[in-house]
């Protein structure tokens, strides 16, 4: 029987985890319910930040089709007449997604714009290959009703693009130094951009407007983007490829799993980006954790022992023993 404390306790430590887990899925209606941020590439400060996006953070994700995606042209379109929508310090939503589609670590980047294919046309359906425009795989041809079409034209929300070869954008309040790259302007400027397919231009808070998608988007006044792991420039972001939308931010716990992750896996950074003051935060909330308890437990004991009930129950327990005394004498 001198197992039984520690068994008791076991299973309410897991009871707690599972209830936690269960807690995390019901709120945002994904599995895995968060992720661990393991790059600096959404960072807002070299110390970290509460409410932007750090590594070593566990970040809770939605699932993808919970609400519509919101992106950072679009945002701003809408703060003109409503309340401005932000995540994570900056206007729009951060989105997960997989690289390509490609089942490896995902991508926690902001979504910028989403462009959407307007005037289309049949490919060649022997070698899904167009005479005009870029093939979608993802989309349905208007025409014969095949998956897989040829986009001409694009239209971007939050924006005037409409029914362009070619998309073209000044995002004037989205700050970067590009004075090395080739570029005179001090934000994001999107070039004569063709894309290869419908989906969201991406792109880290903390990557100076080097955009996921590379140098073909902005004339290559920026840097060449992100690959996946067969060498392949990332394309836009279909909506098959998006795991979900960055939600609630716990922060610093993440960093415990990234230390296992370093010790154990050549592909992860391990603690390299994490900032050196998220110890001892984490540090701190650790130990506040252990300590509250001991804090608390007196108060709690001290105030049940007031209640009417206990009071009750205290008189009820003395006149037993009482009658227990008499009935001996």
């Amino acid at each position: 029987m001198k197992a039984w404390p520690l068994l008791k306790e076991l299973i309410l430590a897991t009871s707690v985890i599972f209830l936690l887990l269960f807690a995390m899925y019901s709120a945002t209606g994904n599995s895995p319910p968060v992720v661990v941020v393991e790059s600096d590439s959404m960072m807002h400060n070299p110390d970290g930040q509460l409410g932007a996006i750090d590594a070593g953070d566990l970040i809770l994700v939605h699932a993808p089709d919970s609400r519509k995606i919101i992106t950072y042209a679009e945002a701003l379109e809408f703060s003109s007449h409503s309340n401005l929508h932000e995540s994570h310090g900056l206007p729009g939503d951060v989105i997960v997604y997989d690289k390509n589609g490609e089942d490896k670590t995902p991508i926690i980047h902001r979504a910028i714009l989403y462009a959407r294919g307007n005037l289309t046309e049949t490919p060649d359906r022997i070698n899904n290959t167009c005479v005009n425009g870029s093939y979608d795989k993802f989309r349905i041809d208007i025409s014969d009703t095949q998956l897989g079409t040829c986009i001409i034209t694009w239209d971007v929300a939050g924006t005037n693009v409409r029914n362009a070869t070619k998309i073209s954008w000044d995002f004037t309040q989205y700050y970067c130094d590009l004075s090395n790259n080739g570029a005179h302007a001090q934000y994001l400027k999107i070039i004569d951009w063709v894309p290869d397919q419908e989906g969201f231009l991406t792109l880290g808070d903390n990557n100076n407007c080097n955009v996921d998608q590379g140098g073909t988007v902005t004339n290559n006044t920026t840097g060449g983007g992100l690959r996946d792991s067969s060498g392949n420039r990332v394309q836009p972001v279909s909506k098959e490829w998006v795991e979900g939308i960055a939600g609630a931010e716990i922060p610093w716990f993440g960093s415990v799993k990234l230390m296992t992750l370093g010790a154990t896996s050549d592909s992860s950074p391990g603690t390299s980006y994490i900032p050196s003051k998220t110890w001892y935060s984490l540090t701190a909330a650790i130990s506040i954790l252990l300590i509250l308890p001991i804090i608390l437990e007196p108060i709690v004991n001290r105030f049940l022992e007031k209640s009417p009930e206990m009071i009750s129950h205290s008189n009820e327990s003395l006149r037993n023993i009482n009658d227990e005394i008499g009935e001996s004498e």
